[in-house]
């Protein structure tokens, strides 16, 4: 009987593509942390240029995982 109304194939794909986008926002999250820390670590050492990619790097890392949490509520909520 749920062997009828559960498509494996389906399912398969829901758990692979959520196991991906899992690892994939937490290794984007993860490298904009990282990037805080060593733009912190940069203008403590008045590495200015250093310190001003960091924090290039921390912003677009930060834009990445707060793109990737709305593009998750549009597509639960949509």
């Amino acid at each position: 009987m749920i062997a009828a109304i559960l498509d494996a194939a389906t399912l398969a794909k829901v758990i692979l593509y959520s196991l991906i986008s899992g690892v994939g926002v937490s290794a984007v999250f993860a490298l904009g942390v990282t990037s805080a820390a060593g733009m912190v670590d940069a203008f403590r050492q008045r590495r200015t240029l250093a310190g001003a990619l960091w924090a290039a790097s921390a912003a677009l890392s930060l834009a990445a995982s707060m793109t990737a949490v709305v593009l998750g509520i549009i597509v639960i909520t949509g």
